[in-house]
């Protein structure tokens, strides 16, 4: 009976990984990548990311390889934040690399409150590498992207440049 149910083990583990979510498991880290950045919680932001993991974000210091260096891109972009900052996942999906990578490509809507009042939203384009590392999934490579600004907000922009 000990081997049956070991045999068992081993079969609901196995079928467990192959019918996981990687879209899920992206979107779960994302989401709270979003909360963290939010609630200006370096270190909960830090948390989602490998000790050798790597970030381009524009507009924040660039680019940046390992927690320590992270870390300092992640306190200037929540340092300008304002505080109203809303980042919403609006779609993401992902692809499992083997047992213990995924690619996720997302889709963001960020808003805020600039220092001189003007409201912006923006969107957000991301290609991410998680590594499942200690049980969890963390970002090894996290690479953004500004797209253009929309038509309304381009328009604005122009006006107040006059």
């Amino acid at each position: 009976m000990t081997k049956l149910a070991g045999g068992l083990a081993v079969v609901f583990v196995c079928a467990s990984a192959a019918f996981a979510d990687p879209t899920a498991d992206a979107k779960a880290v994302g989401e709270a990548f979003a909360k963290a950045m939010a609630a200006g919680d370096v270190p909960g932001v830090l948390a989602l990311y490998r000790n050798d993991a790597s970030i381009v974000w524009p507009g924040h210091g660039e680019e940046a390889k390992g927690k320590e260096a992270i870390e300092r891109v992640v306190r200037a972009a929540i340092g300008s934040a304002a505080k109203d900052l809303r980042m919403v996942q609006k779609s993401n999906e992902a692809r499992a690399l083997g047992d213990d990578y995924l690619v996720n490509v997302g889709r963001w809507e960020d808003s805020f409150t600039t220092a001189n009042g003007r409201h912006v939203t923006m969107d957000v384009r991301t290609t991410e590498v998680l590594a499942r590392t200690g049980g969890k999934w963390l970002y090894l490579v996290d690479h953004a992207s500004v797209g253009l600004p929309r038509p309304a907000e381009r328009l604005r922009a122009r006006r107040e440049r006059r």
